[in-house]
């Protein structure tokens, strides 16, 4: 028989509004148990296009929340957990490790998916004895495919970088942008114009380059050669400041348009592409331990998901991966309330505190961005204020610098967080469509690469 705090607990999960933010068994396949059967010959067959999504730095929690926060404000669970409910994909846990160690970085993470070897973090595919692989766009250039890197990140950010390039730093993105013109990426997608020089961008021209600056010129194109696109000097804006500024809205594109505009671009090739879709700045959200910035870029790059399913609906022939490279931060949304309470169910405060961010009204960074050089108090006094929330003067108090901002807001919200570090998770990966078959629900970072050439018939 079960006693009073074990029914209590059944219930709340159970019935609570937000369902278990933690992916539960109603709301996925376990893990490994997937459709296959359904799609057995088309996940076996061979793929003529890639599409290679990575929400950078998202953990589990990072998808549990966003997931949360999209059907309590759209009455719609995320495309990612739908899409596991809806097509036959294969899910997997992927494990991350560098040849650093247990917690990688992008650059190595990305090289592992790059060359399908672990490397020291920092490095972009150059392997510890100091060889130089092939990289997977250049295999798939080889293979006469087009190759397309879209991100949030600068566009010469370690992820986008780590599938074209061979750098001996991910920090000299100089260089990166140097190198895809070198190699002749078809289309490259994001922010970060302080790192392509003038005699560089004009380089790019010379070589029948389009170069797109804002969200009109991306939008208007509709040929299919070669094109740069940068949208902000470094990275693109959170989109949660993006969507409440009118002139950002109209300036720069979102990561779905910026999608669907490498598609756009690619899809007439003959012999198909390769294309890397970064959801960038979760990762720098994570980072920043700022939950608002992370929930709507990663919805945000739910939103690319949804376009590249669209695309995928038309052109069956495409095999679609969405992973993530690392976690970031640890997020986790805790239970708020007592655990046993008479006549009220277990943390009964969870949903009411998890809803307080609809009172946020900017991230972090836009918030620090509007205050830049002004006093030390008024920054910490406009960072409080960005909440819309009532802090006790004794907290108050305690605020000193952005740290001891932060360490109010886990009483109001409910979301702690562990670090500002990049973290050792095992991490969600999914596979779609033709090739999908060849993934096994556990794999390592380094074993990706091989797999995407196997499935695409293209020479390793």
């Amino acid at each position: 028989m079960s006693s009073p705090r074990e029914t209590s607990r059944r219930d709340f999960l159970k019935f609570a509004g937000l369902g278990g933010v933690a992916l539960g068994a109603a709301a996925v396949p376990a893990l490994g148990a997937t459709t296959r059967e359904a799609g057995a010959n088309a996940a076996a067959a061979q793929a003529k296009n890639v599409i290679f999504m990575v929400a950078d730095g998202m953990n589990i929690a990072a998808l549990s929340l966003a997931d949360a926060w999209s059907r309590r404000t759209r009455s719609l669970s995320s495309r990612w957990l739908r899409l596991y409910r809806e097509r036959p994909v294969v899910r997997a846990l992927c494990e991350t490790h560098s040849a650093t160690g247990l917690v990688t970085d992008s650059a190595a993470a990305a090289s592992a998916w790059g060359i399908g070897e672990r490397i020291v973090n920092g490095v972009l595919n150059i392997t510890p004895d100091g060889r130089k692989p092939v990289t997977l766009a250049q295999k798939m250039m080889a293979a006469r495919k087009r190759v397309g890197l879209v991100t949030t990140a600068t566009a010469t950010h370690a992820t986008p970088a780590g599938f074209a390039v061979t750098v001996a730093s991910r920090k000299n993105q100089a260089e990166v942008a140097a190198q895809y013109l070198e190699r002749g990426i078809d289309v490259i997608l994001g922010g970060g114009t302080e790192y392509f020089a003038p005699s560089l961008l004009e380089a790019y021209r010379r070589v029948g380059y389009a170069y797109a600056t804002d969200r009109t010129q991306l939008l208007a194109r509709r040929d299919s050669g070669r094109l740069l696109g940068l949208f902000s000097k470094r990275y693109i804006p959170f989109e949660f400041d993006r969507q409440r500024d009118p002139v950002l809205r109209a300036a720069v594109p979102s990561l779905a348009e910026m999608t669907q505009a490498a598609l756009n671009n690619l899809a007439p090739s003959s012999e198909g592409f390769f294309l890397l879709v970064e959801g960038g700045r979760v990762d720098h959200a994570a980072h920043g331990n700022d939950a608002l910035a992370l929930i709507h870029d990663q919805l945000a790059f739910d939103e690319a998901i949804e376009t590249v399913l669209a695309f995928t609906d038309r052109h069956p022939d495409t095999l679609v991966i969405i992973t993530t490279d690392h976690g970031t931060g640890g997020i986790q949304l805790n239970g708020v309330g007592d655990e046993d309470f008479e006549g009220a169910p277990a943390y009964a405060g969870t949903n009411d505190a998890f809803r307080r961010l609809e009172k946020f009204t900017a991230t972090q960074e836009a918030t620090l961005a509007r205050v830049k050089g002004q006093p030390k108090q008024t920054q910490l006094d406009a960072l409080v204020a960005s909440t819309g929330l009532t802090f006790k003067p004794a907290e108050l108090a305690k605020v000193t610098d952005v740290k001891t901002f932060q360490a109010l807001l886990p009483r109001q919200t409910g979301i702690n967080w562990t670090s500002n570090n990049h973290t050792a998770d095992l991490v969600e990966f999914c596979a779609y469509g033709p090739g999908s078959a060849l993934f096994t629900p556990f794999l390592r970072n380094d074993e990706v690469h091989a797999k995407v050439l196997r499935a695409t018939g293209v020479a390793g």
